[in-house]
């Protein structure tokens, strides 16, 4: 667990960081608070620490100067700085010092998060060839939120501009470069490199094992010519990227679109499932997939079929399931391999509809941190079985009007439901009904219609680009404040952090 410490001159910015994030959930402890730079270079000098979060303007010590005199004690510490708008000039100052990232006050939640997940993959690289992919986080990060759709482009190039990146080109597209080397820090690091200094284009890395490329340039053929000659330099293998895809977004005309371009890109790289290996994969990429989409689609019948049955053979099922993914290639991406497997298990769980969510839920945040396809296997196999044990042992006890209630709720989660509309579309006193529900179901009719809307709403972050606040009304909540609120607090995450891990 790695140790923060946070630093400002108010007291009450220290404490609401400290409970803005559950910390110790991402791997992260609260070590210590100071209010003063003295206060906590005299801690810093006796304890050692992982990450510094100062503030810019305070006492007769400035964050500036707490950071500087930090770095003679403790060398590898990670800085990030707490800052206004009035003080951007501080920042360039800050960039010298090597800081990570600089947070505008009041701190974005998913900015802060975001922010010390990309310090602790830092600081999880410390040995070996690792600890050559030393990314710039405030370039990343601010890249990152922008092709997503999460920061105002005022914002993003304001930010940018301190690494004297600037957009002037009259096209551009987004590209996501998936290859089988990721983890060989050097490899990506060169590749990097190579792109940068050969094409005109800005790089980051991606959580997601894979490095996103903003290619500019002065016309559409222009951008695509690029874009195939950075496949040819790959095919070389003098780098050694191993097998790669490069999935290329749609082209665009003004940096606004960069998150059209990116989510088209995102969508052309499931097609590494169909395609050879080692190639674009663009508009332009012709691909017949009608027989193989309808091939998967008998396929996830014939296993919903299986466990319906409490068939055993469907964990061997499983197995070929994941065997197809390398049927052309000893490599596909695991963002890709997880988007095929997440949409398998919801078409299992939407098909059988079974009451218990919780096994749902589990397996699919245990699927969302997976990092390979054994993993994903792994977890896939062990939901199926405890589906299997579940219907083997299962006796419907559950009395007509409670199982219409329920095939009610499943066709019309999306609409305003309640106990008296129940009541009054079944003939039945709604008090009376509620109870019943409770204990045949096992939890209240509340809790289970939000239990069920919330997992509609993570089918749809993860399988469209609708936002989140379009979703929650897609399933039924009318009030997007109350949906951003019931989803944190029973998923853990917000939308937008679940749409992107």
């Amino acid at each position: 667990m790695y140790k923060i410490l946070l630093v400002d001159d108010e007291p009450l910015i220290t404490k609401g960081l400290q409970a803005f994030l559950d910390w110790e959930d991402y791997g992260f402890e609260i070590a210590c608070t100071a209010e003063s730079g003295e206060e906590a270079l005299a801690y810093l000098k006796e304890n050692p620490i992982d990450i510094l979060i100062t503030d810019i303007l305070m006492g007769k010590m400035s964050g500036l100067e707490l950071i500087e005199e930090t770095k003679k004690i403790q060398p590898q510490i990670k800085c990030i700085v707490l800052t206004g708008y009035q003080e951007f000039g501080f920042i360039k100052q800050g960039l010298l010092l090597g800081i990570e990232n600089y947070l505008v006050k009041p701190v974005d939640e998913e900015e802060l998060l975001t922010t010390v997940q990309n310090v602790g993959q830092k600081l999880n690289a410390v040995t070996g060839a690792d600890t050559a992919q030393e990314t710039t986080t405030l370039q990343d990060n601010t890249l990152w939120r922008f092709i997503n759709g999460e920061i105002e482009k005022s914002d993003c190039l304001e930010r940018l501009a301190l690494y004297n990146i600037q957009f002037t080109q009259p096209y551009y597209n987004v590209s996501i470069l998936n290859f089988e080397h990721y983890h060989m820090a050097e490899i990506s690091k060169e590749i990097r490199n190579l792109i940068e200094e050969h094409f005109s284009a800005t790089c980051l890395y991606s959580l997601n094992q894979e490095i996103i490329i903003i290619f500019g340039g002065t016309s559409e053929d222009e951008l695509f010519a690029s874009n195939q000659s950075l496949v040819h330099q790959l095919q070389k293998g003098q780098i050694g990227a191993g097998v790669f895809y490069l999935s290329m977004g749609k082209t665009i005309k003004t940096i606004d679109e960069l998150d059209e371009s990116f989510s088209c890109a995102r969508e052309s790289s499931l097609l590494q499932l169909y395609s050879d290996p080692n190639v674009l994969i663009s508009e332009r990429l012709s691909i017949d997939k009608h027989d193989e989409v309808k091939k998967q689609q008998e396929f996830k019948e014939n296993i919903v079929k299986q466990l319906v049955q409490a068939d055993e053979e469907t964990l061997q099922t499983i197995d070929l399931f994941f065997e197809d993914f390398t049927r052309n290639t000893k490599y596909i991406s695991p963002q890709v391999a997880k988007k095929y497997t997440f949409d398998l298990i919801s078409y299992i769980h939407y098909s059988l509809q079974p009451d218990d969510l919780s096994h749902y839920t589990a397996a699919v945040e245990r699927m969302v941190y997976s990092t390979d396809t054994n993993q994903l296997r792994t977890v896939l196999k062990e939901y199926c079985n405890g589906l299997i044990f579940s219907i083997h042992n299962q006796v419907n006890m559950r009395s007509p009007i409670v199982q219409n209630v329920l095939q009610f709720i499943h066709a019309h989660y999306d609409q305003g439901i309640s106990l008296k509309t129940l009541g009054q579309q079944f003939h039945v006193n709604a008090i009376y009904l509620g109870q019943l529900f409770q204990k045949e179901v096992g939890v209240v009719f509340s809790e289970y219609l939000n239990r069920y809307r919330l997992e509609k709403a993570k089918e749809l972050l993860k399988t469209s680009h609708y936002r989140a606040g379009e979703i929650g009304k897609k399933v039924g909540y009318s009030d997007t404040a109350y949906f951003y609120k019931q989803f944190k607090k029973t998923v853990g995450a917000t939308p937008s952090e679940w749409r992107k891990i």
